[in-house]
C-alpha cells in the first residue's frame, strides 16, 4: 500500500457478520486496474471470524475494529474520518456485499474533474439496480423514477443527482472539508442519501452510465423489523438536515404523508408474515415515536 498524497485514494469498506463476502469484495479491490493506495476496513463488531479472516488474509489492510455495532452510518463516519485524518485525497466507500469490477476505479477516476462525488452503475441478481430519482419533500426521502430512464433514452456518460449512495461513492476529502462526515445518528438507511444532497451544494453529484459494481446479494423480498422501524424514524433526521439548508419542508404535509406512509406499513407488515408480524407493525409506530422524540442510533433492541 501506498502512502497518501496528490491523487491518493483509499478504499472504505464497512462490515458486519459476512466474512465471505468481505472476502470476495476486498479481493475484488486488489484486483482494480488502477491500484488502491490504501483500504481501510470498520469492523462493526463482527462476531462470526471477521478479525481472524482480515488478520490471516488481509493484514496489509488497515483496520478499525468498533466495540459495538454503530450500523453503516457509523462505520462510514469512522472509516472515512480516518482516511481523511490520514491524508488520502479520495474515499471509495461501500458495503462488505459489494464487488467492484477491475477497471471500476478507473473508469470512475475519469470523471474527476467533472465531480468531487462520483457514483457508477451496479447490477444484481435480479438485476439493474437504479439510482434515478427525485426528492419527494413530503416524505423526505427520495422517489424512484423508473429504471435510470435517461440512460435508456440517450447516449449521455453521466447525470446530476441530488442524494447519495455508499455501495461504491467515489468521495473527495473537500467534500468532507465543506459539509463534515456522514451523521452516524441514521445507523443505517438515510446516511448516504443525505450525505450526497449535502455535498451537491458544494459539487455536481454525479452518476455515471458506467456498470462498475456487482451486488453479491439479492435484494431481501420482505422486509425486516428494522426496515419497518429505520425507514419511518429516519424521515425526520432527513427532514433535520433539509431544513436545516432551509428546503421549505411544511411541517403539516410532512406528517400527514407520515401517517399515511405508516398506515401503509403496518399493513405490509400484517400480511405474508407468519410469525412476528406484530413485532413488524410495531417497529412502525416505534419508528415514528423515536423519530418525533429525537431518538437516534442504534435501534432499541439491538444490544450494544
Amino acid at each position: 500500500m501506498s502512502a497518501p498524497g496528490n491523487g491518493s485514494v483509499c478504499g472504505v469498506v464497512v462490515t458486519f457478520n459476512r466474512k465471505q463476502l468481505l472476502r470476495e469484495g476486498l479481493l475484488a479491490l486488489r484486483r482494480q486496474t488502477r491500484p488502491l493506495d490504501q483500504i481501510v476496513v470498520v469492523n462493526n463488531h463482527s462476531t462470526d471470524g471477521t478479525e481472524k479472516l482480515l488478520s490471516e488474509e488481509f493484514g496489509d489492510l488497515a483496520r478499525i475494529d468498533l466495540t459495538e455495532n454503530r450500523g453503516g452510518a457509523g462505520g462510514f463516519h469512522e472509516g472515512m474520518k480516518w482516511a481523511y485524518e490520514q491524508g488520502y485525497e479520495w474515499m471509495w466507500v461501500m458495503d462488505d456485499d459489494i464487488e467492484p469490477l477491475p477497471s471500476a476505479l478507473e473508469t470512475m477516476l475519469r470523471f474527476q474533474d467533472i465531480s468531487k462525488f462520483i457514483h457508477a452503475r451496479r447490477e444484481a441478481p435480479e438485476g439493474m439496480v437504479s439510482l434515478e430519482a427525485v426528492w419527494d419533500l413530503s416524505s423526505c426521502w427520495p422517489m424512484q423514477v423508473g429504471t435510470d430512464p435517461t440512460f435508456e433514452k440517450s447516449d449521455r456518460p453521466w447525470i446530476s443527482i441530488r442524494f447519495g449512495n455508499f455501495e461504491g461513492a467515489l468521495i473527495h476529502r473537500t467534500v468532507v472539508d465543506k459539509i463534515g462526515l456522514p451523521d452516524a445518528r441514521f445507523f443505517i438507511t438515510g446516511d448516504d442519501t443525505m450525505y450526497g444532497f449535502l455535498a451537491s451544494f458544494h459539487t455536481n453529484v454525479i452518476y455515471a452510465r458506467d456498470i462498475c459494481f456487482r451486488r453479491m446479494l439479492r435484494a431481501p423480498t420482505k422486509r425486516s423489523r428494522m426496515s419497518f422501524y429505520l425507514h419511518m424514524r429516519n424521515r425526520f433526521l432527513v427532514r433535520e438536515h433539509l431544513q436545516s439548508c432551509g428546503v421549505p419542508v411544511d411541517n403539516r404535509s410532512f406528517w400527514f404523508r407520515l401517517l399515511l406512509l405508516a398506515g401503509s406499513a403496518i399493513k405490509e407488515a400484517t400480511r405474508g408474515f407468519e410469525n412476528g408480524w406484530s413485532t413488524n407493525a410495531g417497529a412502525v409506530i416505534a419508528g415514528v415515536r423515536d423519530g418525533a422524540r429525537g431518538r437516534y442510533g442504534r435501534p432499541p433492541w439491538i444490544p450494544g
